[in-house]
């Protein structure tokens, strides 16, 4: 990009579109927009109504720093620090995963069960930048959460989330391993993103993903199951009678995780697709205290 040259917006979005598709960054446009918006500080549509502004020096400068960062496949969200999830806006940094939209279907889930309960206790696991717990809590205002994370920059930026959308007071952020640290207590609802990528997969991923994403959170041991293999068979014993386990499913995984499933005192109740009919979201269900087996 040469220093010397006037450049109004029209031009940076064609040659930047060009320098990514080069790269072979997906929607290179799209990708050229998001940047260029977000250092101007205006929406998007303002840049279709000002083609012709000369970008100052200082934004210019910006403008290209983020250039060298996407062309080296660092993820939009990351450069940007937020990331639209639910509605909501979270921050996001390499400490934590970057919410996808496919995840929505399990907060979803969860509130469509939890609505109109009053003091429900809900758990997530892993919570990551918090976007699963911040936006049910939301939703759920009679609902009391508690979120666990083995991250303890995970749980800072999770607990950042929560205070920008005024849950903070309802939602308990806890550094552990999955259900350690919650030993001898129970929940209407436990909820998780489990990582579910298997070693192999993880080497063919994307290198916004591979690259950049926290491996941890992504990464479920050689078949991508073993955090499946820890949080159903613990779940009975942190779920009131009646209690639900809700869990995002690895794509093409789900019977296997049904299996591990069938060795507990877990029901399921639901299998919910999302919205390329992708096997998405289990629900397992406690049964209820069974009075006639006295």
């Amino acid at each position: 990009m040469a220093s010397e040259k006037t450049w109004t917006v029209l031009a940076l979005l064609e040659w930047t579109r060009q320098f990514f598709k080069n790269k072979n960054i997906e929607s290179p446009r799209l990708e050229a927009e998001l940047l260029l918006a977000h250092v101007l500080g205006w929406e998007r549509i303002h840049l279709y109504t000002k083609f012709d502004y000369v970008l100052p020096a200082d934004k210019l400068a910006a403008f290209k720093e983020m250039i060298v960062q996407r062309a080296d496949h660092t993820p939009t969200q990351y450069i940007l620090g937020t990331c639209e999830f639910y509605s909501l806006e979270f921050r996001v940094t390499p400490a934590v995963l970057i919410p996808r939209p496919e995840t929505e279907h399990l907060v979803e889930a969860l509130i469509s069960r939890a609505k109109g309960q009053t003091a429900a206790r809900v758990l997530e696991l892993g919570t990551g930048s918090g976007c699963i717990v911040v936006a049910a809590a939301k939703a759920l205002p009679l609902a009391e959460f508690v979120a666990v994370d083995l991250s303890a920059d995970a749980l800072a930026i999770a607990a950042e989330n929560a205070a920008k959308h005024g849950v903070d007071s309802r939602i308990r952020f806890i550094h552990g391993d999955f259900f350690d640290p919650l030993a001898g207590q129970s929940f209407d609802y436990v909820v998780s993103n489990p990582p579910y990528i298997g070693e192999d997969e993880w080497r063919g991923l994307a290198p916004e993903v591979r690259d950049h994403e926290p491996r941890t959170a992504l990464v479920g041991g050689q078949d991508g199951l073993d955090a499946y293999r820890r949080i159903i068979p613990a779940a009975p014993a942190h779920l009131q009678p009646g209690g639900r386990l809700l869990l995002e499913l690895p794509a093409a995984k789900a019977r296997l995780v049904r299996q591990i499933a069938e060795k507990t005192p877990l029901v399921e109740e639901e299998t919910i697709p999302d919205y390329a009919k992708i096997e998405r979201v289990l629900v397992l269900a406690m049964p209820q205290k069974d009075s006639a087996a006295e």
